[in-house]
């Protein structure tokens, strides 16, 4: 039984090491041509999961770890589809095509179950930790296109137009809420000091 065990999660290992590959296809379509891969964007995310989590109560730190590490983990088969795509598809079709290759990527380990239980809590947003892996993964993703705009690409404005700073998440997470204040004070800053918005 062990045995299995040992060649399913090599087999797995073997599969995920493609995220550190795969671009987030985002910031090509930016103009961006050194992006970071998934598994880049998916070790921030955990690392602010971290971070953060651990200055917020009740919050179950592992659970929440493994939420944002397996929070893209389909995107292995699937890869990172931008908005323009998740537009088109629409949110029921990718997260079907998610629920369907984390479940391939996931079978015949002993805890796929309740890797694919903590997947769809953080699909559904269903805990506190998924709700706050989504407001970190959005948090990310500003960070990012700051680094971006920093490195001088101008191409990011539309990362920042639909932040609502009084949106459940931001409520929810006060910490959150001033991380991302923080970062729209820092781009302020960048776009008046280069005259561009």
């Amino acid at each position: 039984m062990k045995e299995q065990h040992a060649a399913t999660i090599l087999q797995l290992h073997a599969r995920l090491l493609t995220l550190k590959l795969l671009p987030r296809t985002g910031w090509l379509q930016r103009g961006v041509t050194d992006v970071e891969s998934i598994a880049e964007h998916t070790f921030s995310v955990a690392s602010l999961a971290m971070l953060v989590g651990d200055l917020l109560p009740d919050i179950d730190r592992g659970r929440l770890l493994a939420i944002a590490l397996l929070h893209d983990l389909a995107e292995a088969l699937i890869g990172d589809l931008p908005a323009s795509a998740r537009r088109l598809f629409g949110v029921a079709a990718k997260q079907e095509a998610e629920r369907r290759g984390l479940q391939e990527l996931l079978h015949g380990l002993p805890q796929a179950a309740e890797y694919m239980e903590l997947w769809t809590e953080y699909a559904e947003g269903a805990s506190r930790e998924a709700r706050l892996v989504k407001a970190l993964d959005r948090l990310e993703m500003l960070s990012q296109a700051l680094a971006y705009e920093r490195a001088g690409h101008r191409a990011m404005a539309e990362f920042w137009h639909d932040i609502d700073l009084n949106e459940s998440c931001h409520r929810e997470f006060p910490l959150v809420q001033k991380l991302v204040t923080e970062l729209i004070r820092e781009r302020s800053v960048l776009t008046n000091g280069m005259n561009y918005h």
